[in-house]
């Protein structure tokens, strides 16, 4: 339960680096995204190492990890690739991104972290990860929805058209038929 709660100290941190992103404070979201992400993983490390709390078979446990991985990678790639790199630098230059995973929903990596959390909590047998993938996901939807409210809309002038196009964390039918035809995922 404590590395739970340590984990969601990143999430404060998160919001912190959106700030100082939006203030333009160079130095400071660095090491706020930096906190943010260290407290995650190494809260996520120690509870992997916790001795496992129910049985799956290892069929299940192959699957599940499979799955992990594609949704990390799913999760790097909305987060970092999608959003770009070019937010993370040093003078950010903010870009609103409505297509690929981001026509889905607005926030994709609430639910690839969901997912993710989900299937590690069945590769290590673990409650305490399936707990966190709960947890997790409502402060991330927490986090979000402060981030729409005190950043989003105010970096971008057409997130509120974006917001009646797309729904914030749930596919709806539009979306998903939005998605499978983004000419992203598909050569034309």
């Amino acid at each position: 339960m404590v590395y739970m709660v340590i984990g969601m100290i990143g999430f404060v941190s998160f919001l912190l680096f959106d700030i100082s992103s939006m203030k333009k404070w160079s130095f400071v979201k660095y090491v706020f995204i930096v906190i943010g992400i260290s407290l995650m993983v190494w809260s996520t490390v120690q509870m992997a190492y916790l001795a496992p709390s129910f049985l799956v078979s290892s069929g299940a446990r192959i699957v599940a990890f499979g799955l992990s991985v594609v949704f990390f990678g799913l999760l790097i790639y909305s987060v970092f690739i999608e959003v770009g790199i070019k937010t993370y630098k040093k003078v950010a230059h903010h870009e609103l991104v409505t297509d690929g995973t981001y026509s889905l929903v607005r926030h994709p990596g609430v639910i690839w972290l969901f997912l993710l959390y989900f299937f590690l909590s069945i590769v290590f047998m673990n409650t305490e990860l399936l707990i966190t993938a709960f947890v997790w996901t409502f402060v991330n939807t927490l986090y979000i929805m402060f981030q729409e409210r005190i950043v989003l809309r105010k970096i971008f002038q057409e997130y509120d058209r974006y917001t009646l196009t797309t729904p914030m964390v749930i596919p709806n039918i539009q979306s998903l038929r939005k998605f499978m035809t983004s000419t992203i995922w598909r050569k034309e």
